[in-house]
């Protein structure tokens, strides 16, 4: 997935470029989500005693964000690149064991997607189809030791959108989509952590999004 996404990213690059002076079929433009978040996290222990089980448990939070975009028309589909370049931060999570406290906290860095928006003869009505990629960093302080590293992870997303002409080459949209991510596996670093790991899955994700765009 992460080929195909930087594959995506070369072309829109060079099919911008091309078209540099006259920036005609080029659009840029900024957005504002409303996101949710849904995730199944496993810690597993290699050590663990006869009869217990690994801590399962699933999680959901909401954030909100602001994009930016480039795309290019290359008539009648568009492609383009949104990135988020802020970070989406997990609620914390606190796990005392004791006079030992966990803390737990997940961090979404540089969430970009690479689509194609589909126009669907219905007025402004548009499908919007992508590949995402998104570094996953994980913030802890573990009284019991050690660290998880970070990691990385790709997605694919679908949605709708409907685009209104504001003004001479300015345009708002509304749209709404979905994202699935692919299971992400994470190690604790300390030695004597039993060989502990951390595994998230079903990662899933929807925005509503308003956006504001110039075309050229």
């Amino acid at each position: 997935m992460k080929k195909i996404i930087i594959s995506l990213l070369l072309a829109l690059g060079l099919a911008t470029s091309s078209y540099a002076v006259s920036l005609e079929g080029l659009s840029v433009g900024v957005s504002g989500s409303h996101s949710g978040y849904y995730a199944v996290g496993t810690e597993e222990t290699d050590n663990d005693p006869a009869g217990v089980d690994d801590t399962k448990e699933a999680g959901a939070f909401t954030a909100n964000h602001v994009s930016v975009f480039v795309e290019y028309n290359i008539g009648p589909i568009s492609v383009g690149l949104d990135y988020i370049p802020s970070e989406i931060e997990t609620p914390k999570n606190t796990n005392i064991q004791g006079a030992t406290t966990n803390t737990v906290q997940g961090e979404f860095k540089n969430h970009a997607t690479v689509y194609a928006l589909i126009p669907i003869p219905l007025g402004g009505l548009y499908a919007k189809f992508g590949g995402i990629y998104v570094d996953i960093n994980s913030i802890e302080n573990l009284g019991t030791g050690g660290s998880y590293g970070n990691t990385d992870t790709t997605g694919m997303m679908a949605g709708l959108g409907y685009s209104i002409e504001a003004a001479e080459g300015l345009s708002i949209r509304a749209e709404v989509t979905a994202a699935q991510y692919e299971e992400v596996d994470v190690a604790n670093s300390a030695s004597d952590a039993g060989g502990t790991r951390v595994t998230l899955e079903d990662m899933m994700s929807a925005f509503g999004t308003i956006s504001v765009v110039k075309s050229f």
